[in-house]
């Protein structure tokens, strides 16, 4: 039973990325420009935002809420500030020094910034830890069930994370009004997050 019922909970994601990809396809650069643009006010004047002083964010892609001027803020503010590094199996959060840092990572086959030499860099699970999460995703919902794209990069890390400092850091998923789905198939291993805010325009 459990196994179909995990089968159904996949078949059903499958379809729901399929719709929010087209959707998000389907938005304009205007749309993009203002929504970003709400998301990153509402999230840098968040409490959690404010208090944190160990941050990671996810560089955006072009389909993406755009973080660079919340990675900007961050920075500004003294915050120290962590970035995914992706591999095929694994995601590691890695330290940016500053924006030039930033803006000399070279970027990937997706056209996203990220640090080739994320071996020698500091990581956040083995240094200072992380009061916050910014999260990328394709879909999510008011109760904080995200949808992913499939690879299980944020769930796999926040277990990791927990299993090392015994607790979750703060999680916020941001997105455009037509990510927000109101029902999403979540299994019994996927972590939900703390708060999501969407974009309005």
């Amino acid at each position: 039973y459990n196994e179909y019922k995990s089968y159904l909970s996949m078949t059903a994601k499958k379809i729901l990325r399929k719709e929010l990809k087209s959707k998000l396809k389907a938005l304009s650069n205007h749309t993009k420009q203002i929504e970003s643009t709400f998301v990153q006010s509402e999230l840098m004047k968040n409490e959690r935002y404010l208090s944190a002083k160990n941050i990671s964010i996810y560089v955006s892609m072009p389909e993406e809420v755009e973080t660079q001027s919340i990675i900007e803020d961050a920075l500004a503010t003294n915050k120290t500030l962590y970035v995914p590094y992706f591999n095929k199996h694994d995601m590691f959060m890695v330290k940016i020094q500053s924006m030039d840092d930033y803006n000399s990572l070279p970027f990937d086959t997706y056209g996203v910034r990220q640090p080739e030499d994320w071996k020698e860099r500091d990581h956040a699970i083995d240094s200072t830890g992380l009061d916050l999460i910014v999260c990328p995703g394709l879909g999510f919902n008011l109760k904080g069930h995200r949808l992913g794209r499939g690879k299980g990069y944020y769930d796999n890390y926040l277990k990791k994370y927990k299993e090392k400092w015994s607790s979750f850091p703060y999680t916020i998923g941001i997105g455009y009004s037509v990510q927000e789905v109101t029902d999403i198939p979540m299994a019994d291993y996927d972590v939900p997050l703390d708060k999501v805010i969407f974009g309005r325009h």
